[in-house]
């Protein structure tokens, strides 16, 4: 059992209630690095409000599978936690539907971010305002006065081995000023290649592993080597663990989130040196 769960964490989300969205439409996408099958998405108005859903990898012969939605829930605590730019939600598990079959399976939710105004994908973004073929992409987040925003993204980064963090799963937002969106779109990450506990066991934690970044390197160690200032986020401590995985005893094995907290905890040793005190 994670530690502290009774005292803190009340009833496991695997115990609750199903939720039945059955009626809800999904639509896919296609994997990316380490990852196989499609990524479902959909959105849900509820009280007007519209929230953004997600499960984690499908195809039809295996139906839902991996963890990426679980993976969503925990990167948004660890970015609360820390003062990161990251859409809080909460995880839910539901009865849906998917290509004329039901299946029971672990759907992240969150409050859309999106306001008035509009909003463009950072790589198209880049297109349209680069000064020059030679600008890059972090140069031009310089130019914009999103420099820390994008240190505190490769941090982030970093924390929970996100490996997808491409042109797409970043938007800027237009509302008047031009400013970065929330980082959304952070369930490639942890241990989401490993299938099983065996080869949750033989993950290597440390090990700096291909990512997708489209600012900066395709490495979120080198990335890190480009923050050259201190920025402002909040103090990791290891009583946050209890917080980091609150009420999700028996969602997955023990092992994952025992090797989830050894990432977070490992790396923040080396992203500790990038705080602002």
């Amino acid at each position: 059992m994670i530690n502290g769960e009774k005292k803190h964490g009340g009833e496991s989300i695997a115990n609750e209630k199903v939720w039945d969205i059955r009626d809800i439409v999904w639509s896919k996408a296609a994997g990316s690095v380490e990852s196989d099958g499609v990524h479902m998405k959909s959105e849900l108005s509820i009280d007007g409000v519209n929230h953004y859903l997600k499960l984690s990898r499908y195809d039809s012969y295996n139906g839902i599978y991996g963890h990426e939605s679980v993976n969503e829930l925990i990167a948004a605590r660890l970015g609360d936690l820390l003062g990161f730019p990251v859409p809080t939600g909460e995880l839910r598990k539901s009865l849906i539907r998917v290509d004329d079959t039901e299946h029971e399976a672990y759907v992240y939710m969150a409050r859309s971010y999106k306001t008035t105004g509009s909003r463009v994908a950072f790589n198209d973004f880049y297109v349209g305002y680069r000064l020059s073929g030679s600008e890059s992409p972090l140069d031009l987040c310089k130019r914009f006065g999103w420099t820390e925003y994008v240190y505190k993204m490769f941090v982030f980064d970093y924390l929970i081995i996100n490996r997808d963090r491409h042109g797409a799963n970043l938007e800027v937002m237009k509302n008047g000023e031009k400013a970065l969106s929330p980082l959304f779109d952070n369930g490639l990450s942890f241990v989401c290649s490993c299938m099983n506990e065996k080869q949750v066991a033989s993950f290597t934690i440390m090990e700096d592993r291909p990512v997708n970044n489209f600012i900066g390197e395709k490495s979120l160690e080198a990335n890190l080597e480009k923050i050259d200032k201190k920025i402002g986020y909040n103090e990791l401590k290891e009583t946050d663990r209890v917080k980091i995985f609150e009420r999700l005893h028996g969602v997955l094995p023990d092992s994952y989130f025992t090797a989830i907290w050894q990432i977070i905890w490992r790396r923040w040793q080396n992203v500790a040196q990038f705080r602002l005190a």
